[in-house]
């Protein structure tokens, strides 16, 4: 199978499997979300050792899977209150990485910030999905109005980033970051942009009834920039690391990291916009 045709397929199975999962209960979506971060702090972890950063993998690991589980349990136990309230529980983590820092010292201002930006990067950040599909849940919407909101900003990265790929492919001919990632054009990024905003306009408007038109423009234009920044901070990591993927586990894709690069921007950002601005 040609790559495209290979992306299109495996695409499409991830997807419906993504899709499944988030309409079901939460708890399925949380065993998701630890074993993708499990796997990209794996292929993370690699390319720092490429470039002779030694983290722990095995601790990454656990301090990375601990943030999403120390929210969903907390969730559990105060079901009846916000699910976007702080425990003491979330230091764990840094602090534990902070005791392994100062026992492994060697090149420690190395190993503290990268360590530190491993928890956010892989950590904090792709729990986000987890914290709106609870969020959504707390707010006692429709099953399918909570399905649909949990599943936007995945349909949109998935939306912004085949629209990229597939104008940047016919007719990208000026390069938008050439040394971080050749690939990318001027051409595609533009078409993200405009193809992202007619989506969610549609989505949004469909979803929320008083939604202002302009708002979700703004929206689509902020989720499509934070979609190719996300993609663009992989791709500087895979670049200094000299590889083209973060590993090639997934045909015609690529590994873990590479398939949720954009989703750790989008997620986070369309989750705030939403329970701080939009307020449904």
């Amino acid at each position: 199978m040609n790559n495209l045709a290979k992306r299109t397929v495996v695409g499409l199975i991830l997807g419906g499997i993504i899709i499944i999962i988030i309409f079901i209960h939460p708890i399925a979506l949380y065993f998701t979300s630890i074993v993708w971060i499990a796997l990209a702090t794996v292929e993370f972890t690699r390319m720092l050792k490429i470039r002779e950063i030694f983290l722990n993998r095995f601790l990454m690991i656990i301090l990375n899977v601990l943030i999403p589980t120390i929210f969903y349990f907390n969730y559990l136990i105060h079901k009846s209150s916000s699910t976007t309230s702080y425990n003491i529980l979330y230091l764990i983590p840094v602090l534990v990485f902070f005791v392994y820092a100062l026992i492994k010292y060697e090149r420690y201002f190395l190993i503290v910030p990268l360590g530190i930006f491993t928890l956010f990067y892989l950590g904090f950040l792709p729990s986000h999905l987890l914290f709106l599909k609870i969020w959504t849940k707390m707010q006692n919407f429709s099953f399918w109005k909570a399905g649909f909101i949990t599943l936007f900003p995945v349909a949109f990265t998935w939306i912004n980033d085949t629209a990229a790929y597939l104008v940047g492919s016919a007719i990208g001919k000026h390069k938008l970051a050439s040394q971080i990632s050749p690939k990318k054009t001027i051409e595609g990024f533009v078409s993200s942009i405009i193809v992202s905003i007619v989506f969610t306009l549609i989505y949004l408007t469909k979803l929320f009834s008083n939604i202002n038109i302009w708002l979700a423009i703004v929206v689509g234009l902020i989720l499509s920039i934070a979609a190719q920044l996300g993609d663009l901070v992989e791709s500087g990591f895979k670049r200094a690391a000299a590889l083209k993927d973060s590993s090639q586990i997934i045909p015609g894709h690529g590994g873990f990291l590479d398939r949720i690069d954009s989703l750790l921007f989008t997620i986070p950002m369309f989750y705030y916009i939403l329970i701080y601005i939009i307020k449904p």
